[in-house]
This record gives structure tokens, C-alpha cells and sequence, in this order.
């Protein structure tokens, strides 16, 4: 790989406490996206490079906000002090269920430990002969992960009391349902991981009210970069939000001479892009949404969706329509788990284009394909990224730079 394709791809996958707000987020590294396997899993030395490159280019802030980073470590990787460099109060340390407490290992572990690092064990199968495996790690483990995939319900209730008696915290791993979240919650767990919060349950025939539309129109045209006078005729078409926004600019602490009277006025203090930021905000502060919108996960995953996916049609199609169609497509695509309404219905209501209607129902056209890379890099599931981005002739370069892009347009 050449020094301008630096291993820069991450997925990121948030923790959730039982409010389903962000409390930390995993970070998994790839080398790239053609490697079928975690970088984790392979030399320390090229995980150290990931890494490096990760928190210097896009920087720990904008993807993790003021919140913990979870990453995975190999028994390598702690024998080698590859996290000497790293925060102990921003980092926590994963222990992969690959990795035996031996001595040497245990010995390291104790040392990250004294350092103020906290640790996590990942993937638990709480069974007797696992626990007795695991046990010499117990004195410096904060948090313990169960899958609920590989754990019966039985054993998932169990593990509540014994792991607190230690004074660890309960993660839920692969919650996928409302349900397998509640059960979890009554059980006494802590923290969740998992796409819970982008399943909702489905309420037949729930209309979408028509100021989303609106909103939704106002954003694509933003996206087409249109002309000062454009922007006023298309917002003076609209009186309620060209007052909001009017209002909203006068709201921004500043040094105006006078208050900001028109969109016009509105346009050129604020600029396209901080209007794009505040109808954004509008979109999922809108009632049927569940107001404070900033807060939630989903919220910042359909940001940075949206601008992930401009930013990869960008490459594709720079001049043309697609870039704003791709952004739209990201925004509508979660819509389904917020309104709580079936996307066929969704979209009765909302005047799209057929390619992004055809997208969301059907995954067709390069739109289609788009969103599923999109998707296959927030469930980290890299064979398929490989053959979505040869399928779209995209290069590595590519999903970094869109991957910059994305995590610097929210920075949660």
C-alpha cells in the first residue's frame, strides 16, 4: 500500500447505556477494506501503524466526542506495550476471547492496569470452564461483553450477579431487537452494543407530517450548490422555516452591528453549511422524531451517513446529481426507526427522486449500492466492503477520505 492509501479504515460501533445515550465506542481497525481480516488479528507492528494513523489523521475527538474508546487487543499486542502511547482515561483495553491468561500475559495486564487503563473482556461465554480460564484476569477487569448470540438466556442471568459481586459492569453484545434490549435491562445489565435503536417496532400507516418533505427538499437543493438568489426564492417559498431561520440566525452569539432581518441576511452570516447543520437538526427535532435528536445515536449515525455517502458519490459522479441524491438517500434511510413507520410509507410522503426511491426499497442503482457499503462498514463486515467498493470501482483512498469526511461533519 502506498503512503497515500495509509491504513486508515475504521468502523466504529457505539456502547449505549440504559438511556440509549453514548457512553464510549469501539473502534475496530482494518488495514483495508479488501482484508478479510481484522488488522487486529495480524502484525503488531501494522496494527501499531492503524492506529496511529487513525488518531493522527482523523483524531480521537471527532470520533469518539468526550466519550471512552474501546479497542481490541491480542495477547501480541500486550506482550509488545503497543498501547504504551495511549490516554489511560480515554482508552479502554479489550481482551479478546482468543487470548489465555498466562502469566506473561496477566503480568502485562497488571502493568497496563497500575497505568490507570481500564479493562474490558470481550465475547464471554459464561460457562464454568470458560470462567476458570478467564479467572486470573478478574482483579483488573472493569467491564465484561456477552454475546447474546452465544450465550442461552439462562446463562445471560447468571452472569448479573456473579460478575457484580466483583464489581464489574454487564455489556450486552449484539442486541439487535427492542425486545432482546429489555430483557437484557430487566436482568440488570449495564451497557449495550448493538443496532437495537435502528429497529424499531413498525406502526402500520403512521403518516410522515409534510414540514419533512419540505425540510428534505430544502436539503438537497443546499446540496446542489445553488445561487444566493436561488436559496432566497426557495426559502421565501417556505414562510415558517424561512422565519425560523431567520430567527435561529439572530439566536448565534456574534458581533452584528445590526439583527438579521431576511434569509438573505440569514444566508450570508451563516453560510450554506451551518444551514445545512441546522436543517438537519430541524428534520429530526420535528415531533414524531422524540426531540433532543443531537443526543441520540441514531441521530449522529444518519449524519454521518449522509455525508459518508455524498462523500463516496462525490468521487463517483463529482459534477453530476448523484452527490446530493446520496445524501438524501443516508438522511431518509433511518427515517423507518425514528417515525417508527414502514419506508414504503415514508416515502408516499416525500417527493424523491425514483433513483433514491428505488434505493431504499429495493437497494437498486448505484444509490443502492452506496447504502449498502454504508451499512457494511457500520456492521464491520468486511468481505462485503471489499465487494461493494470493487463493484463500485472506488479505491481505498476513496473510503478513507469519505471516512474523514463523514466523522469531521458530527462531531457526537
Amino acid at each position: 500500500m502506498s503512503p497515500v492509501e495509509s491504513p486508515a479504515y475504521l468502523a466504529r460501533q457505539p456502547i449505549l447505556d440504559s438511556h440509549q445515550g453514548i457512553f464510549a465506542y469501539e473502534l475496530l481497525f482494518r488495514d483495508s477494506p479488501e482484508n478479510k481480516k481484522a488488522i487486529i488479528r495480524n502484525g503488531v507492528c501494522e496494527t501499531a501503524q492503524v492506529l496511529e494513523n487513525v488518531l493522527n489523521n482523523i483524531g480521537l475527538s471527532r470520533l469518539v466526542g468526550n466519550h471512552k474508546a474501546f479497542i481490541n487487543c491480542s495477547r501480541e499486542m500486550l506482550l509488545d506495550n503497543i498501547f504504551n502511547a495511549l490516554d489511560p482515561e480515554r482508552f479502554v483495553l479489550e481482551i479478546l476471547e482468543t487470548v489465555d491468561a498466562d502469566g506473561d500475559v496477566v503480568d502485562e495486564v497488571k502493568k497496563y492496569h497500575d497505568r490507570g487503563f481500564e479493562f474490558a473482556l470481550d465475547d464471554v461465554v459464561f460457562d464454568e470452564n470458560n470462567l476458570k480460564r478467564l479467572e486470573p484476569f478478574f482483579p483488573y477487569v472493569k467491564y465484561v461483553k456477552l454475546d447474546l448470540k452465544e450465550n442461552s438466556s439462562d446463562a445471560l442471568k447468571a452472569a448479573v450477579p456473579y460478575f457484580k459481586e466483583r464489581g464489574m459492569v454487564l455489556l450486552a453484545e449484539k442486541v439487535e431487537t427492542e425486545e432482546a434490549f429489555a430483557a437484557r435491562m430487566e436482568d440488570g445489565y449495564d451497557l449495550f452494543q448493538g443496532f437495537f435503536f435502528a429497529k424499531p417496532e413498525i406502526v402500520r400507516g403512521k403518516r410522515v407530517d409534510g414540514s419533512l418533505a419540505t425540510i428534505l427538499r430544502l436539503l438537497q437543493f443546499l446540496r446542489k450548490d445553488p445561487s444566493l438568489a436561488e436559496i432566497d426564492r426557495a426559502f421565501l417559498a417556505e414562510p415558517a422555516i424561512a422565519k425560523a431561520l431567520v430567527q435561529y440566525a439572530n439566536s448565534q452569539k456574534s458581533f452584528r452591528r445590526r439583527p438579521v432581518e431576511t434569509v438573505q441576511d440569514a444566508v450570508a452570516w451563516l453560510g450554506v453549511p451551518h444551514m445545512q447543520d441546522w436543517l438537519m437538526l430541524l428534520l429530526y427535532a420535528q415531533p414524531e422524531m422524540g426531540g433532543s435528536p443531537q443526543c441520540k445515536p441514531l441521530f449522529q449515525n444518519v449524519s454521518q451517513r449522509a455525508r459518508f455517502l455524498e462523500s463516496l458519490a462525490d468521487a463517483l459522479d463529482p459534477n453530476g446529481e448523484l452527490p446530493a441524491q446520496a445524501f438524501i438517500t443516508g438522511i431518509i434511510s433511518r427515517m423507518d426507526a425514528l417515525v417508527k413507520a414502514p419506508m414504503p410509507t415514508i416515502l408516499e410522503d416525500l417527493d424523491v427522486d425514483k433513483e433514491i426511491m428505488n434505493a431504499l426499497l429495493h437497494g437498486s442503482g448505484k444509490l443502492g449500492t452506496l447504502l449498502a457499503l454504508a451499512e457494511a462498514v457500520e456492521n464491520d463486515r468486511e468481505e462485503r466492503i471489499g465487494t461493494l467498493m470493487k463493484r463500485l470501482s472506488l479505491s481505498n483512498k476513496n473510503l478513507t477520505d469519505s471516512l474523514n469526511a463523514a466523522y469531521g461533519w458530527n462531531h457526537g
